[in-house]
Order: structure tokens, then C-alpha cells, then sequence
């Protein structure tokens, strides 16, 4: 029986069918066609986020590994630690495609992640390809998590409870940053790594029977992508696991891992692939696979059972750090 959308978030999508019929697909290497057309759908899915309760928003800057300034945004509770009063963080990269988005367009629902979990989010507004190719994004989440290790007393964080997350590409960044943390044997070492259907493999660049017709994110756009960060290196050899993550030789020593991915997303094969090497590592590993379900089918369908699921999940396993 071929693939198809899951009932519920096929009725969410159907009135949105006619505006995404008129829009015309950007041809491959259309970056900028693809930026304006993620730069609607992003406001769009963003605008109907409540303001989160409770929660501060505070606009940091650190240097990167070339002296670039890189712009952070702290979000966190407001509630007042108690002396001597330590909580976990989480260091936080927005998705887009390698190309595309800000940590600012996303704050909305960083803050309600916030909200949910009590637990202190540093968003990263790494730079983009293709005018910052590899490896700047990497290395500029790489720069706010040492950064925010050094301080980790002025902020009441745990420095043994500091993790790593993201979503799509970011999810892809903080996976290549988590490695980036272990061979350059940060310490403490990263607690944990909480990935939201990560864009992990510069090799998947070719349609895949039954899912491509409906992906959101399709081959096309992750050829795009992929070409953006690593130019003509995308799909071939020698490709650094710091910015395709399913390169990385060995997966020992690295922290514990949260995936989840939905069944007609480009990147489920790779995910999956990513999550058994964890698991025959012996590293604690949680994974969850929503039949029926896009790339970010939550902005089109925020309320549906499985999305509620989804957030259910993502946000025990954040706040089990």
C-alpha cells in the first residue's frame, strides 16, 4: 500500500492546497527563489504563535571562529534561581535549509519551548550559505556553546547539563556540533543532543520513490541546500562530519541522542540509519517515526493528535537532561 498523508493533518493542509499549487517550484540553485518563498511560509506558520508566559528575551553577541560577530538570543524563565541554584540549557540552532531563516524568526516558539520546560535556550543566529559556506555555521554554534560553558556561573547553568538542539538544518548543525564537542574533547562533555528530523546526509540528493510527491522539503531543495553549504564537494568524498553529520566515522563518545522524524520526509532513511549506528553503540537513544507525516508538518498542523505527541516528547526529552 503506497504512502499518504495521516487523516488528520491531510484536512489541516487541504485549504492550503490552491496557495501551494500557485506557488512555481524554484529551480535547483534558486536560493534566493527559495529564501523568499520559506521567508512566507515562516511568517505565516509563525504569526499564529501565542506570546509565551513567563518567559525573558535577551540579545547576546560572541565572537565566532573568524572574529565574526555572531547574535544570540538568550530566552529563559523569569523566575528567580534560588542561591547557589544551578539548571540545565540548551544551545539552540533554527532550521532553513543551510540558507535560509533566523534564530529571531523562530523566537516565538523557542519561548514557548521555554515556557514548557523551564529550561534556559541560547538561539544561535549562525551565519548561511552560500555566502558563508562550511564551515561557518558549525562553527558559529560552536563558538556560543564554549562560549556559553565559560559562562556558565553568571547565567546559574549546570555546566554538566548543557546540551545541543535544532530542527531540519539546525538539527543537522547541532549533530555536526556535537561531534565538533568530542573530538575536541570539550569538558564537561555535551549531556545530550535532542535533534528534530535533522538534515544529516549530503549524499541524499536524488528523489525517493513514494515519498518525494509528498515532501515538503523535496530532492531539489536538498540538492539546493547541501550545493549551498559544500559547493561542488556535496555528495562526494571527503566531505567533513561537521557539516554532514552522517559522515562521522564512529559515533563513540558522543552524547546521548533524541530524534524524531515524520514517515514522508526526505530525510528518514538517513535518520534512521543515524539512530542504529547510537544504538549499536550501546549510546542511550530515543527515536520516534510519525506515519504519514512531512517535514515540519507541525507549522501547517500545530494542533492535530500526533503534534501534540511530537511536542509531548520533545519536550520530556529536553527536560531530562
Amino acid at each position: 500500500m503506497p504512502l499518504s498523508f495521516e487523516p488528520e493533518y491531510a484536512k489541516a493542509l487541504e485549504p492550503l492546497l490552491p496557495m501551494l499549487a500557485a506557488l512555481p517550484p524554484p529551480k535547483v540553485h534558486d536560493v534566493e527563489g527559495r529564501r523568499q518563498q520559506m521567508k512566507g511560509f515562516f511568517e505565516s506558520s509563525t504569526s499564529i504563535i501565542p506570546e509565551a508566559p513567563g518567559v525573558s528575551i535577551d540579545t547576546l553577541a560572541v565572537k565566532s571562529y573568524d572574529g565574526a560577530d555572531i547574535t544570540i538570543f538568550h530566552v529563559y524563565p523569569k523566575k528567580e534561581a534560588s542561591p547557589g541554584e544551578t539548571s540545565p540549557a540548551f544551545i539552540h540552532a533554527h532550521g532553513g535549509g543551510m540558507i535560509a531563516g533566523s534564530a529571531e524568526t523562530f523566537i516565538k516558539a523557542t519561548a514557548l519551548t521555554v515556557a514548557a520546560t523551564q529550561v534556559q535556550f541560547f538561539s544561535v543566529n549562525y551565519r548561511k550559505a552560500p555566502e558563508h559556506p562550511h564551515p561557518a555555521p558549525t562553527e558559529d554554534v560552536y563558538a556560543a556553546l564554549t562560549w556559553v560553558k565559560e559562562n556558565a556561573t553568571k547565567f546559574n547553568i549546570d555546566p554538566t547539563r548543557i546540551g545541543i538542539t535544532g530542527e531540519s538544518a539546525g538539527g543537522g548543525i547541532a549533530a555536526g556540533v556535537a561531534i565538533m564537542a568530542r573530538d575536541r574533547e570539550m569538558s564537561p562533555p555535551l549531556a545530550k543532543q535532542v535533534l528534530i528530523y535533522p538534515m544529516l546526509d549530503d549524499r541524499n540528493l536524488s528523489p525517493i520513490d513514494g515519498i518525494e510527491e509528498l515532501a515538503l522539503w523535496k530532492s531539489s531543495d536538498n540538492v539546493t541546500g547541501w550545493t549551498a553549504l559544500l559547493s561542488e564537494q556535496a555528495g562526494k568524498e571527503g566531505v567533513s562530519p561537521y557539516a554532514a553529520p552522517a559522515r562521522v566515522a564512529s559515533v563513540q563518545g558522543l552524547p546521548p541522542l533524541y530524534i524524531d522524524v515524520g514517515e514522508l520526509d526526505i530525510f528518514k532513511a538517513e535518520v534512521i540509519e543515524y539512530i542504529t549506528r547510537f544504538t549499536r553503540a550501546n549510546i542511550s537513544t530515543e527515536f520516534h517515526l510519525y506515519p504519514g507525516l512531512p517535514h515540519g508538518w507541525e507549522a501547517i498542523a500545530p494542533r492535530i493528535s500526533a503534534t501534540k505527541k511530537a511536542m509531548e516528547n520533545r519536550i520530556r526529552a529536553l527536560t531530562s537532561i
